[in-house]
């Protein structure tokens, strides 16, 4: 590594002596090399009893002498040679260990040689190239000695270390970033970044061991100006590039010659990091990434995750030629080549041994696609890489694209890190690490062939599906393939620079693993078709496949036909939508932008908004809109029950557009989700304020710019729970929002003579739609779980309820009332002491049985809040009371409902749905979208609702109709002896009518409350009460429960 004999005694500051690692048994590996000199120097000083290992005795013999020369106890020392990548040397350093000091504390990974030093396309990876090149490794060497060696070392060490044990590897802060030269470095490393974190998920539960990995950044050595040196004479770049890219990372300065500038770190920070990451001073700390950089700022990973499906209508792959290297899964290799084969393509399907290529011929003749070509391709022997790439050359001429999969599919190397044998280890880094390397090398040599003849062909590695084990070995092959694929870009791009390559290429890896959605697999076969395709070139390295396909997208595919018309629909005209970032609105501003609108999206978050823009204008660009990114603009921070941020809305539209062409009112909240009974007024107000409020302040604000103008259009996205035109549907739970989404719709019906002829508004009135709302978002519930629990909640509630209004009638007191806050159902009064409907449910509730704890405890903290807040709305408790019941009532533990049982009953309300579906499926987001903008088209509508439900059933109760025939006597005589309640104020000749007909129904006392004095006034005397009747008006205000209560 670097040699540090030069340094200065500033450069190699000492940190202050300690005893943290007091008796503390260590294996250093690389012990006498640069840096593990300083490491081993800090671990004897801090009291660690050190196994140090190296391959050269003689080296490691003198620095024994050296370290004994110091000061240092040669008791504490014990040394063994040996190369690590062989594991049974591994096993032989540990045994020495645990002979020598009777345990294993910690160990250290630090050995690891440069490893050969050339670009892609000249790396050996066989013997007679390496010692052609002139070194003394190949890329296989390489990846054993930075990659394999850690791992062996971690599997014979694991079993031995103690309980709460540490591993400390030692990687490099380059493995994160492009390295000129260095693949055969990086690419390990890499994988030891990731090896790491795998080591801590399976080590740290069972055995209390923490493995966490070191990054130093370059260290402040001649030795590291050389290097940079020579890679900027490499890259053909001024002198002091590289070092001063590297420097320009860094955020933090230091003490110099010259005052404070950015400065490498030391092997001393080195050192200092891993005392610190074997001592109990980072107990806390597993399976963390440390970096000993001064701050220099590099990403962890070059990431993107996928959000749609990929938009096929463009994807044109006519003559294009595919290779696709498949590994041991057949089916998926041919799932790839069919996908880009049904965009056009000419698919070569190569497999790296003969017998895979005739498992495949069988399958390719059972399913009927001989147009597939099949191969034999090798990528570790170069003859076999170049022999396929000359017959593409005679036969086609051009190569337009690259898929490569992994080697072997889950489950072939086991599950396990610690477990794997020698065996695997050996296996798994030749052919899944050091093979893509291979493929990438004597790919890149064999692209000259088609320079100007084709563009760059697109290249794609792709991991396998999730092994639904924790994926350890799937995250070590991606992490590796990202530095090749990194190294791979910077080397291209430079050489173009130079002028020594016609083009560059810029590889991607799909990662699949996250996912185990049923369409995984169909996800990215379609994204590497749309790579192929090449009109959407991706940044980022990783391109991550969703966990929940169909949540993240909305759609589980493309519907192509429909979006084929789509283009020019709405061409030159401007659309303002309000909850535009998720669901109904974001599909919305995505088919209005496509079919030609100039979008403003607004909402609450920023990031969504971002997210939602970028992605729509992406789309733009690939169906070929000019200035893409200035059709979709979006403003952050409006919430609809905000009047000023309505305001702003208005304000930045104008501003935007001048003029408005569709005022789509998306936004609003889903309410309290509470019975009308519990619901607080506070929470009813925030619903019709989200709702159906700013709706109409909306309206008010953009009608009159549209009527100037002559033309636009309001769309109110109401639902089918607000009913129809003289149909109401009921919506248990969710009155606030049925009556607001009722608001919306008979708004646009009575508004639209009011904005006619210029001004058309209409109603949007979708049934549940499924989306992301509906699955549920991160880790909220859906819209059926919640609804789910709430039924069985709100039945527990009003069964209580019930009993106790039942039990009230028979003498029930409240002190019986107060003993319910016991709740445990084995510690509620019984017998005499309980009333029958109480003890009835008592029983009830017993017999309900389930795993829960809803058979043992009457109810959870939040139903005994809502039933005390009942009961003294109905005079039964006094404030006083319902706090004292609730301080001292016994909570339930959790879970309350059987998880079974709230899934069925979520179960039952989803099957509901369906089953009043003619079409027996919801609507997604995007069918919603996709529908209603076909829908505004229609320019002769107003004062209508559309209803994109999937043919939901309308059960016609035609509220009028039921007004028709006057009451019978015998319903009227029901009204004797009741005690009546009025409330209003406005229409106050029918509110004096109605009163006079209970009057003449001889009720037993009639009470008028209304907000003005005046309303009081004239009701008083045009109600004609007689003495039988106690009758009364009063002025309330605003306070009706208030007066209720009275």
């Amino acid at each position: 590594m670097n040699d540090m004999s030069n340094l200065s005694n500033a450069v190699v500051s000492q940190s202050l002596a300690g005893r943290r690692l007091e008796n503390k048994s260590v294996i250093l590996t690389g012990a006498a090399g640069s840096i593990g000199r300083y490491i081993s120097r800090h671990l004897l000083r801090e009291g660690a009893k050190v196994t140090m290992t190296g391959r050269d005795q003689s080296k490691l013999n003198a620095f024994v002498e050296e370290l004994a020369e110091e000061g240092f106890d040669a008791e504490n020392i014990t040394t063994i040679v040996g190369d690590c990548a062989d594991p049974q040397v591994c096993r032989d350093i540990v045994s020495r260990a645990v002979d020598t000091f009777g345990k294993l504390d910690v160990l250290v990974n630090n050995a690891g040689a440069a490893g050969p030093k050339y670009t892609l396309r000249d790396i050996p990876f066989t013997d007679v190239e390496m010692r052609a090149a002139g070194t003394d490794q190949t890329m296989f060497d390489s990846a054993m000695n930075l990659l394999g060696a850690p791992w062996n070392m971690a599997r014979a060490a694991a079993a031995h270390l103690s309980e709460a044990g540490t591993i400390v590897n030692v990687s490099t802060i380059f493995s994160r970033t492009h390295y000129y030269g260095r693949i055969p470095y990086v690419v390990p490393k890499s994988g030891l970044n990731a090896l790491g974190k795998g080591l801590a998920l399976e080590l740290g539960e069972e055995r209390g061991i923490r493995v966490n990995t070191l990054f130093p950044g370059p260290i402040e050595s001649e030795r590291i100006d050389t290097v940079f040196a020579t890679m900027d004479e490499l890259q053909n770049i001024p002198p002091g590039s590289t070092s001063q890219e590297f420097r320009d990372l860094m955020i933090t300065t230091r003490n110099g010659e010259e005052g404070l500038e950015y400065r490498y770190p030391t092997p001393t920070d080195v050192a200092n990091g891993i005392v610190w990451l074997a001592s109990e001073e980072s107990a806390a700390v597993s399976g963390h990434h440390v970096e000993v950089t001064n701050g220099m700022q590099v990403p962890a990973q070059s990431r993107s995750q996928l959000v749609s499906w990929p938009d096929k209508r463009l994807e044109d792959l006519t003559n294009n030629v595919v290779l696709i290297l498949g590994g041991s899964d057949y089916e998926e290799a041919l799932t790839y080549a069919e996908r880009q084969i049904k965009s056009g393509a000419h698919v070569l399907l190569a497999f790296r041994s003969l017998e895979s290529v005739g498992h495949a011929r069988s399958l390719i003749q059972a399913k009927g696609l001989d147009e597939i070509q099949l191969s034999h391709l090798d990528p570790l022997r170069r003859e076999s890489v170049d022999r396929t790439m000359q017959f593409i050359d005679d036969h086609f001429g051009r190569l337009d694209g690259v898929i490569v999969l992994p080697r072997k599919p889950n489950g072939h190397y086991g599950h396990s890190l610690c477990g794997a044998t020698d065996e695997d280890v050996e296996n798994f880094v030749r052919e899944e690490v050091v093979a893509p390397v291979a493929f990438a090398s004597m790919l890149a040599s064999n692209l000259s062939r088609w320079f100007g003849k084709c563009e760059p062909p697109a290249i794609t590695y792709a991991t396998n599906g999730s092994d639904t084990h924790g994926n350890l070995l799937n995250e070590v092959i991606r992490a590796s393939i990202e530095a090749l694929i990194r190294g791979w870009r910077h080397e291209d791009e430079t050489l173009l620079n130079a002028g020594e390559l016609d083009w560059a290429v810029r590889p991607n890896q799909l990662v699949r693993y996250d996912s185990e959605d049923k369409d995984n697999l169909t996800f990215a076969a379609d994204w590497a078709a749309t790579l192929t395709n090449r009109v959407r070139q991706m940044d980022p390295i990783n391109l991550w496949i969703p966990k929940s396909i169909k949540r993240a997208t909305g759609k589980e595919s493309m519907p192509t036909p429909l979006m084929r018309v789509l283009p020019g629909l709405h061409k030159g005209k401007t659309a303002v939508i309000t909850g535009g970032s998720l669901g109904i609105g974001l599909q919305l501003g995505r088919y209005l932008a496509i079919a030609g609108c100039r979008v403003l999206l607004s909402a609450r978050s920023a990031p969504k908004l971002e997210e939602a823009r970028n992605e729509i204008v992406e789309e733009l660009r690939g169906i070929g809109y000019p200035q893409a990114d200035t059709r979709v603009s979006i403003m952050a921070n409006i919430d609809v029950g905000d009047p000023k941020a309505l305001d702003a809305l208005y304000d930045r539209s104008i501003e935007l557009f001048g003029n408005v062409d569709f005022l789509i009112n998306n936004a609003g909240i889903s309410g309290a989700e509470e019975m009308v009974v519990d619901m607080t007024l506070a929470d009813w107000n925030r619903t019709m304020e989200a709702n159906l409020i700013s709706n109409y302040s909306l309206i008010r604000k953009f009608g009159p710019v549209m009527k100037d103008k002559g033309k636009g259009s309001i769309l109110n996205v109401s639902s089918y729970f607000g009913g129809e035109k003289y149909v109401a549907v009921a919506y248990p739970n969710r009155g606030d929002y049925a009556v607001s989404k009722a608001g919306q719709r008979v708004l646009a019906e009575i508004l639209s003579r009011h904005l006619g002829p210029e001004i058309q508004i209409n109603a949007l009135a979708p049934g549940p739609v499924d989306g992301a709302r509906l699955r549920g978002l991160g880790d909220a519930p859906g819209l059926f779980d919640r609804r789910g629990r709430l039924v069985l909640e709100n039945k527990r509630l009003n069964q209580v309820h019930k009993a106790i209004l039942s039990d009230l009638k028979e003498g029930l007191s409240v002190d019986t009332i107060m003993a319910l806050a016991a709740n445990d159902v084995a510690n509620l009064p019984s017998g005499n002491d309980m009333p029958k409907a109480l003890t009835r449910l008592v029983g009830q509730v017993i017999d309900a049985g389930g795993a829960g704890n809803s058979s043992r405890f009457l109810m959870h903290e939040g139903i005994a809040s809502k039933l005390v807040d009942r009961l003294v709305n109905g005079g039964i408790l006094t404030a006083e009371q319902r706090s004292a019941f609730m301080d001292a009532f016994v909570d339930a533990p959790d879970p309350f409902f059987d998880k079974a049982e709230s899934k069925k009953s979520a179960g039952q309300i989803e099957s509901g749905i369906l089953n009043r579906l003619h079409l027996h499926k919801m609507p997604t987001d995007e069918q919603v979208g996709l529908s209603t903008v076909f829908h505004l088209a229609d320019d002769i509508v107003s004062g209508e609702t559309f209803h994109p439900s999937g043919g939901l059933k309308f059960d016609r109760s035609v509220t009028e109709g039921e007004l028709l025939l006057p009451p019978s006597q015998t319903d009227l005589n029901k009204l004797q002896g009741k005690r009546v309640v009025m409330v209003g104020d406005s229409m106050r000749k029918e509110l004096a009518a109605i009163g006079n007909g209970f009057v003449g129904q001889d009720v037993a006392a009639l009470t008028v409350l209304t907000r003005s004095e005046d309303s009081a006034r004239e009701l008083q005397h045009a109600i004609d009460a007689t003495d039988s009747v106690a009758f009364d008006v009063r002025c309330v205000g605003d306070d009706i429960e208030g007066a209720l209560d009275h």
